[in-house]
């Protein structure tokens, strides 16, 4: 038994996260990064900003390749309303990881299915609250120390060491590593794009 595709596939994205996850199902696809315009519109909420991107990053490659299923997304780390990318020093990675310990915080996946021939698509947002443990002063250090926080949202990786902080998970946990795995293949199972054979 083996996933397929009914037609060819591309991951509108670089990232190493969302790469392995699909591959870890078994899907062949191309990866043909959409460069798009990432800033905040004045007034969009976290839902509504991750919804655009995907949809434009989706859109973007599917125009050029109307043949291929093309999957877009993005995801964000939000606390009191306040976004936090990848952190570029350790100075933002400790203020990041200083923000989230001890409290809850959530993880915004927006993705979209799209195929420009048949003009498709689809886009959803799927929510994830993660609650971290109290991060002492000695594992703050240990952790903005190594390379794990600064190529991630927020500041650490749910699926490296950054998981000794994690203290629960409610919703998807491949959703807080990039994208919402089940989420996604449902949506190309219901497109008729993905069977089981």
């Amino acid at each position: 038994m083996a996933i397929c595709l009914s037609e060819s596939f591309i991951l509108a994205s670089l990232s190493p996260r969302r790469e392995e996850l699909l591959r870890s199902v078994g899907l062949k696809f191309k990866i043909i990064p959409a460069h798009v315009n990432e800033e905040y519109l004045d007034g969009e909420s976290p839902r509504e900003h991750v919804r655009r991107l995907s949809h434009n990053k989706a859109m973007a490659i599917a125009q050029k390749n109307p043949d291929a299923w093309v999957l877009g997304a993005d995801t964000i780390v939000v606390i009191d309303g306040l976004i936090l990318g990848k952190p570029k020093n350790k100075k933002q990675a400790s203020e990041m990881l200083t923000r989230l310990s001890d409290r809850q915080h959530n993880v915004f996946t927006g993705f979209t299915l799209a195929q420009g021939t048949t003009k498709v698509y689809k886009t959803k947002v799927i929510q994830s609250a993660v609650l971290f443990k109290k991060i002492s002063p000695e594992e703050m250090e240990w952790y903005i120390n190594c390379d794990e926080p600064y190529d991630k949202a927020g500041g650490y990786a749910v699926q490296g060491k950054g998981a000794y902080f994690i203290k629960s998970i409610r919703g998807s946990y491949t959703n807080v590593i990039g994208l919402p795995l089940c989420e996604v293949l449902e949506e190309l199972k219901k497109l008729k794009a993905l069977t089981f054979r």
